[in-house]
């Protein structure tokens, strides 16, 4: 189980890292050097924990952000409103993973290890590599640099497996959202690779970090995270097979809609129709799988424009797994009425 997996891996770091202090830096690290982990059910990628609160808009946020190979800081500030700080010129961010992974010619990386693997499922050639000296090694003031290095897809017993090699690994705030986005990335290519192989399953996810660490002013939330029980323990239904780049396609249309709309709304009044919204979901994604992601976009619509009656009509329709997610976020944010 990936939640008490998690708090495993925190109390390690937690308990038996050593402290590190960067130069010109007050926030000390707790850092174990060369760590491995390893998930054998990728789609038990939810952090259940009611104290951490995951952010469940974030995590499809985050996930469609780098499927568009978008690196437009208004997009993905919008479910992170804490990102600009990582953009060093307020308008892109150079170190988005979208454009490396999904953009066009040769660093459309993900066609290539799809293209690989459906041709010969043995080879070990399948990598995608996120660091990129050409983008990465100008200047030490560079603060826009990814912490992933590269993401590697392998074949064995006709079994998916995804390796994931970090430089840095924040293993409290960021790690959730780098297991969901990661072993949804792996869920994709295995459909993908689905149409030339259709016995392919899910395998496990590797994951490796040169520096695996956590924040010493986290410590106190950390230990009450680790003594704490999950709330619960489901795992994400099966992402289906059938259309998944079509599929995925019309979803990030979506997002692009709902997005520009309620931030219209939000900023400068514009009013738009929910209920169109709303059929817009079903007749666009078909599919269930897709359609509660895409209600789930529509629920963070509804509370960022303040919305409470739609909401509630959007909250109604949601899988029991994703409400829970967003009744924390209400809850952390203090918003009455929503559900």
């Amino acid at each position: 189980m990936w939640d008490d997996k998690w708090k495993k891996l925190l109390k390690d770091v937690s308990t038996s890292g050593s402290s590190v202090r960067r130069k010109n830096s007050t926030r000390d690290i707790i850092e174990i050097i060369s760590y491995k982990f390893e998930v054998d059910n990728p789609r038990d990628r939810l952090i259940f924990d009611k104290i951490r609160g995951l952010n469940i808009f974030q995590c499809i946020g985050q996930f469609l952000w780098i499927t568009q190979g978008n690196f437009n800081l208004e997009a993905i500030k919008y479910y992170q409103p804490s990102s600009d700080k990582f953009s060093s010129d307020g308008v892109k961010m150079i170190g988005a993973y979208g454009p490396r992974l999904f953009g066009i010619q040769h660093l459309n990386q993900m066609s290539h290890v799809i293209d690989t693997l459906a041709d010969d499922p043995g080879k070990r050639r399948a990598v995608a590599s996120v660091y990129l000296p050409q983008f990465d090694q100008h200047g030490l003031a560079n603060e826009e640099v990814p912490c992933t290095l590269n993401l590697q897809y392998v074949v064995r017993d006709d079994k998916l497996q995804a390796v994931t090699y970090m430089r840095s690994q924040d293993a409290f705030n960021v790690l959730p959202y780098d297991f969901f986005i990661f072993t949804m990335l792996q869920e994709y290519l295995l459909n993908e690779l689905g149409r030339e192989h259709p016995k392919f399953k899910l395998g496990r996810y590797n994951h490796y970090s040169g520096s695996f660490h956590v924040y010493r002013k986290d410590l106190d939330e950390i230990e009450q995270v680790i003594e704490n029980e999950s709330a619960e323990i489901i795992t994400m239904k099966e992402m289906p097979s059938k259309d998944v780049k079509l599929r995925l396609r019309s979803l990030n249309k979506f997002e692009s809609i709902v997005r520009t709309a309620t931030s219209s709304k939000v900023e400068h009044g514009l009013e738009f129709d929910f209920n169109s919204m709303l059929n817009m979901v079903n007749g666009l994604l078909k599919d269930e799988y897709w359609i509660q992601l895409g209600l789930i976009l529509l629920s963070y619509s509804a509370i960022k424009t303040k919305n409470k009656e739609t909401h509630k009509k959007v909250y109604g329709l949601l899988h029991q797994e994703y409400r829970h997610f967003v009744r924390l976020y209400i809850d952390k944010h203090d918003l009455t009425g929503f559900y």
